[in-house]
């Protein structure tokens, strides 16, 4: 019973002082599911990007095994399903509030599906953001909101506990739902010096820092699972460099501020990927969470109005002992809004027949 309850301590304690907010290898291809202000990045198109995320792949442990000797029930099974898992997805357009197409509003949806072990949240987010163009199209900014909620609790009671009768372990699932906000500012640059497409965010979640509190049973009668949501801070920064030779690299870096441990820490994910004949992309990527996390391999496949792309996570911390790595899957499709202008009233009359 001692390696279940440690086991179940050490799910606590993740839960409590670790990063809350799922991350992506894509960053930069999902910036509106961490800042608002990124949403809707195309005026009379609406965007639709859907993304995957397995973590340590076939990550197991032992304390999972079920039964002990003389329990009728006892076949050795290990349960290989409880390293993290995220699903998101994302929908944005804008809307043109100036003739002079200086102003736009920027709304979208984003809904974050995220299973670690056995517990589970799920996110809706609306996203709204006031744009303003300067110099034509040349300088943008952005500031917007996200206003939603999320539902987070114990997701399945299938925790097998190697001593029969455990009363700390709960046999019954519950959740919460609770209100949950994002802020966050955008700036774009056609150029900056030798940058093309420049582009910096702030941004930060979980503002209202919700307290869920989750009734469970145990065996032993019942429980309280509890986490306080803590905001996570961000800043990116990207740009696009054309090489002489028609290949374009594309640098991006995003800073994280958040719990590491018991205490805040900045942590950086750097990517630097370098699209081919405006078609396919290939690059690498590092992440630093605390210490050293993984370094990824990414490929991906470009075609207006498709975008696609896959990266695979080689883990560089002691957790690669029981991992085979991460796959994350990325898939966008943009859809143009088509509007008929109306068509002139043509009135004759004396003076001009």
């Amino acid at each position: 019973m001692k390696k279940a309850l440690t086991t179940l301590i050490l799910f606590a304690s993740i839960y409590s002082f670790a990063q809350q907010d799922p991350y992506f290898t894509h960053f930069k291809d999902v910036m509106q599911t961490y800042n608002p202000a990124a949403a809707g990045e195309h005026w009379g198109k609406i965007c639709v990007s859907g993304l995957t995320h397995h973590q340590w792949r076939d990550y197991d442990d032992q304390t999972f095994t079920r039964g002990k000797d003389g329990d009728p029930n006892y076949n050795n099974d290990v349960i290989y399903d409880i390293a993290p898992v995220t699903y998101n997805l994302n929908i944005g357009t804008s809307f043109r509030l100036s003739k002079d197409n200086s102003k736009f509003l920027g709304a979208g949806l984003t809904i974050i599906d995220d299973k670690i072990g056995y517990t589970k949240s799920t996110s809706f987010m609306l996203n709204l953001n006031y744009k303003m163009m300067f110099q034509g199209d040349f300088r943008e900014i952005a500031v917007g909101a996200g206003l939603g909620g999320t539902q987070w609790g114990w997701d399945k009671p299938n925790y097998k506990s190697k001593d029969q009768l455990d009363p700390n372990i709960p046999i019954t699932g519950g959740n919460q739902m609770k209100f949950d906000a994002n802020f966050g500012a955008m700036f774009k640059q056609k150029r900056m010096s030798i940058f093309q497409d420049f582009y910096a965010g702030l941004s930060v979640t979980n503002l209202n820092s919700a307290q869920y509190t989750v009734q469970l049973t145990t065996q032993g009668g019942n429980t309280t699972l509890a986490r306080k949501f803590v905001p996570h801070y961000y800043t990116i920064v990207g740009a696009d460099y054309e090489l002489n030779n028609g290949i374009i690299l594309e640098p991006a870096i995003l800073g994280k501020y958040a719990l590491v441990g018991s205490e805040y820490r900045p942590q950086f994910d750097m990517n630097m990927t370098a699209l081919f004949a405006k078609t396919f992309r290939g690059g690498i990527a590092y992440r630093q969470w605390g210490n050293a996390d993984a370094i990824s391999l990414l490929l991906g496949y470009e075609k207006d109005p498709l975008q696609v792309g896959y990266s695979y996570d080689i883990t560089v911390s002691n957790v690669q002992k029981v991992s085979n790595g991460t796959h994350e899957i990325f898939l966008k499709y943009c859809f143009g809004i088509e509007t008929t202008p109306p068509s002139p009233i043509i009135r004759l009359t004396p003076r001009f027949l």
